[in-house]
């Protein structure tokens, strides 16, 4: 009779060191992937800027300006959907007149007189030649019923866009916040250092 009910409560302990152990093997493994991805996007980031100061380098040895190599951008408004949401992160590439066309998506500052200076993110819908010779493009958003009353001169075109980062937005309005940060990653750190900690404790009492 003891020894069955001694047994029961044997396997009820041990289950739940398993749960426990499964539980913080779980924490361990997010918090070590958070780690890593907060590594590798700092290292995507230091690539960026080695990229964006050599390319600024080598344009002022040579007499030029250029809009940098790559851009980054968060759309705030609603003209590109569904092919571009609110919230989405877009990066965009320095191109040449001849690398553009008809379809590609760009982002440019406008010249209209209503959003002068505002940056922009729309599709290339058509080319033409003003009566200076000069070439222009005609642009629309996805979302929009009509085309944009101004065209878009080619010194005002930061780049064409070639990927999108869906909701980034958001969580760099999150991160924005340098309180946000040091919570998150004083977290993360805690959790491996205590699974570390319990691991050690584990192993050292088993040996002993």
């Amino acid at each position: 009779m003891y020894l069955k009910v001694g047994d029961k409560m044997s396997k009820v302990v041990h289950k739940r060191k398993k749960h426990i152990k499964n539980a913080f093997y779980i924490s361990h493994f997010m918090a070590k992937a958070f780690l890593m991805a907060v590594f590798g996007i700092m290292t995507i980031v230091c690539l960026i800027f080695v990229v964006y100061f050599g390319d600024l380098i080598i344009n002022m040895n040579k007499g030029e300006y250029k809009y940098p190599l790559f851009g980054a951008y968060v759309i705030v408004s609603p003209s590109m959907v569904p092919t571009i949401n609110v919230g989405d992160g877009i990066v965009v590439k320095r191109s040449d007149i001849d690398e553009l066309s008809i379809g590609d998506i760009i982002t440019f500052s406008s010249s209209d007189v209503r959003y002068s200076g505002l940056t922009i993110t729309h599709r290339i819908v058509s080319k033409q030649y003003t009566k200076e010779g000069d070439l222009v493009y005609r642009t629309k958003g996805d979302n929009n019923l009509n085309e944009d009353q101004a065209a878009v001169l080619t010194d005002n075109i930061y780049g064409r866009v070639i990927f999108k980062l869906p909701k980034i937005g958001y969580i760099q309005q999150f991160f924005a916040k340098p309180i946000n940060f040091i919570i998150v990653f004083v977290g993360v750190v805690s959790l491996v250092l205590i699974y570390d900690g319990c691991r050690l404790a584990y192993m050292m009492g088993k040996k002993a």
